[in-house]
């Protein structure tokens, strides 16, 4: 009688073990997939219908546009392109100093169309910004950088 008590206090014990750890796992998953699904939502990023182009060349070949509008704290208007067979890109945008906008890395035939970015150093109407355009081989070694001038326009 008695050794069935402890067995019976054993068995629920580790139900009970097993029910917290799933629902602590339930949870950890919920967290992980908002905080994945909040950075991808940003993002407005399209498949280019142009042609890649292989590196033969040594040329890497990006679009980006040299005038973007800003309403909401989003770029509506970035139309930064990987262009490139086998490369992935990212791009940076600072002004002075600070990185107001990370891409993270682009696959090749990819467009980011439109992202959200910091416009705190930002003062409304124009801006000059400094797009940093990074180029990585598929295992993401760094190969170069290239940078270029853009113009930022905050609408509010």
């Amino acid at each position: 009688m008695e050794q069935s008590k402890k067995d019976s206090k054993k068995i629920i014990f580790l139900i009970l073990l097993l029910l917290m750890i799933a629902i602590l796992s339930g949870i950890l998953h919920v967290v992980l997939q908002e905080k994945n699904e909040g950075s991808e939502k940003t993002a407005v990023i399209l498949k280019t219908e142009e042609s890649l182009h292989d590196m033969e060349d040594g040329k890497l070949r990006i679009r980006i546009n040299s005038a973007v509008q800003i309403y909401q704290d989003t770029m509506q208007d970035l139309a930064f392109a990987n262009l490139n067979q086998g490369r992935l890109l990212q791009c940076k945008i600072r002004v002075g100093e600070t990185c107001i906008y990370d891409s993270g890395l682009i696959q090749a035939g990819n467009v980011v169309q439109a992202d959200v970015i910091d416009t705190a150093v930002l003062k409304k109407g124009k801006n000059t910004a400094m797009a940093e355009i990074y180029n990585y081989d598929m295992e993401q070694q760094l190969i170069s950088q290239t940078n270029t001038v853009i113009d930022l326009y905050l609408h509010d």
